[in-house]
């Protein structure tokens, strides 16, 4: 019994913090091939803590069962069959008095487990979990499919290959593309971020834009590629980034600057190696220094102009991928402005009442990073693209951190782009990372052959047309597809369980902002969207009956 409510307490613990039981296979991905990735981010006071809260609860655990022990000899009649009896008794009249009320009120008690289930002694067994059945009918999740096959796959890999540069403008611009760990939009505010609001406001603001997915290898491969994050698992899509291929066509010098060099923890070494890069500069961890040190390598790359006599310069493209703003956080001491907040060594899980200290720490973080790239943000020739790798959950959505759910706030990030010849305007519909790429091909004047192996669409275009958004799941082999029509909907997206090789799609139904499953709204259909996607993708489905 004792081991009982151990197991409950840690499962409410892991629940809390990442939204799904502690015996799941989502948990068992998580902390076997997930947890020693993040390692580096934990603070010696963190782990001190964990340690001792494991140390206190197994003290607990041992008190109780000796504690019962020697209170069950003292009571123990003096013979066995009475011992059993009477243990009998007990156990029955205690399981008794807890079951009889809630089985006088079963319905509502149902309800209640199913919304909260971490309230709940029964609901670590996952039992009472809501897995996302959409309550409408069953009929309404028909497609009529196959919409894609292994074949619609190959052939568009085959044109992600073949895809090349067929002209390009005699000065072409220098560009660099900031990406920024666990960015919101929100965070783009003259109060946190003044010197990014203000090129924003001189640019290209896409104010409903998403990561690729909810973690940063997801976020990153939609960037380097102009793809939905759905591609990531196939390997031969992922080895390729055409970003690298197709501006170093156009005669781009690339460079890549960087605090971190755990790529391959995040199966991100496909894209980010020294091979993909003319100058590749990254180095471990060192707290705000590191940031320092990749904003510094990558303004003498965009700006260096001692070339030997006779040699020209060519264009370049910098990509600069910071830290700061990835928990716990960092803060230079002349940004703590939004008060109270919290200290490096903030508890994990935090509850409410730690909420706001911690999320005033995240928005000074964010202010420091802003200040940090400033220098950056001033040459009149340069395009510069800004965006975070994904978001941030602060528990809107039930859970801390991102890499768990398909929500709102894990999946949603800025996007600016500014310099010459962009034109001043903020874009409303959904977009994504994947219409970067097609986006800045396009600023800078490069035509490539096939500009539909893309994904993603070229937001500077005059009337670009919305699309419905692939948004990939970091730990399952699941999406989000955003259609144009949800932006004054209840409804974020359609959840679906998505792989393309092989070819597999089954409709888990409609899910709000914070990636919980709620019913259809009058009109609103599931299988609509999920056609009109693959409709995008693979050209229009064909017309015949499947299971």
């Amino acid at each position: 019994m004792t081991m009982w409510w151990i197991w409950v307490g840690a499962d409410l613990l892991v629940f809390h913090w990442v939204g799904f039981r502690l015996i799941s296979a989502d948990a068992w991905n998580l902390f076997s091939t997930r947890v020693p990735s993040l390692v580096p981010y934990l603070t010696f006071r963190m782990m001190l803590r964990w340690t001792f809260a494991i140390a206190v609860l197994f003290a607990i655990g041992w008190i109780c069962h000796r504690g019962s022990q020697l209170l069950a000899q003292a009571l123990a009649s003096q013979t066995r069959q009475m011992s059993v009896r009477g243990a009998t008794h007990a156990w029955t009249l205690s399981v008794l008095m807890t079951a009889i009320p809630g089985l006088l009120a079963w319905s509502s008690v149902e309800i209640n487990m199913t919304r909260v289930p971490s309230r709940h002694a029964l609901g670590v067994t996952g039992w009472f979990d809501n897995h996302g059945v959409d309550s409408q009918t069953k009929e309404q999740h028909v497609l009529p499919g196959p919409l894609f096959t292994s074949e619609d796959v190959t052939r568009r890999t085959r044109m992600l290959r073949f895809n090349v540069v067929q002209e390009t403008q005699s000065l072409p611009p220098d560009i660099l593309l900031i990406v920024v760990e666990s960015l919101r939009p929100e965070l783009v505010d003259p109060s946190v971020m003044p010197n990014t609001y203000s090129r924003a406001m001189r640019g290209l603001w896409m104010r409903r834009h998403h990561s690729g997915g909810n973690a940063s290898s997801l976020g990153l491969f939609s960037l380097v590629s102009g793809l939905d994050a759905i591609w990531f698992y196939l390997a031969d899509v992922r080895f390729s980034p055409a970003m690298n291929r197709l501006f170093e066509q156009a005669g781009y010098e690339l460079g890549f600057f960087a605090g971190a060099d755990d790529w391959e923890a995040f199966q991100m070494e496909a894209f980010i190696h020294a091979d993909a890069y003319d100058t590749f500069d990254i180095g471990p961890r060192n707290r705000l220094a590191s940031d320092r040190h990749a904003i510094d390598s990558a303004y003498t790359f965009l700006s260096r102009t001692d070339f030997p006599d006779g040699e020209q310069r060519s264009p370049r493209l910098a990509v600069l991928y910071l830290y700061a703003t990835h928990a716990p956080f960092l803060v230079a001491p002349e940004h703590v402005r939004d008060l109270p907040s919290a200290g490096e060594d903030y508890p994990l899980p935090f509850g409410p009442d730690s909420r706001n200290a911690i999320w005033n720490r995240y928005r000074n973080s964010a202010r420091t990073l802003d200040a940090m790239i400033a220098p950056l943000l001033n040459d009149a020739n340069r395009l510069v693209a800004i965006v975070g790798d994904h978001g941030e959950s602060f528990l809107e959505d039930g859970t801390i951190g991102h890499g768990t759910r398909l929500s709102a706030t894990q999946v949603r990030t800025p996007a600016i782009l500014f310099g010459p010849e962009v034109t001043q305007r903020k874009i409303d519909f959904n977009t994504s990372h994947a219409d970067l790429l097609p986006t800045l091909l396009s600023l800078a004047k490069i035509q490539v052959s096939d500009p539909d192996s893309f994904d993603g669409i070229d937001l500077s275009a005059d009337s670009p047309k919305p699309r419905v958004l692939a948004i990939a799941d970091y730990l399952r082999p699941q999406a989000l597809l955003i259609s144009p029509s949800t932006i004054d909907s209840k409804v974020l997206g359609v959840h679906c369980k998505l792989t393309l090789r092989p070819p597999e799609i089954q409709i888990r139904g409609p899910r709000d902002a914070r990636g919980y499953s709620l019913d259809s709204p009058a009109g609103f259909q599931s299988p609509r969207v999920v056609q009109e996607y693959f409709r995008q993708a693979f050209g229009k489905p064909r017309q015949q009956t499947v299971n």
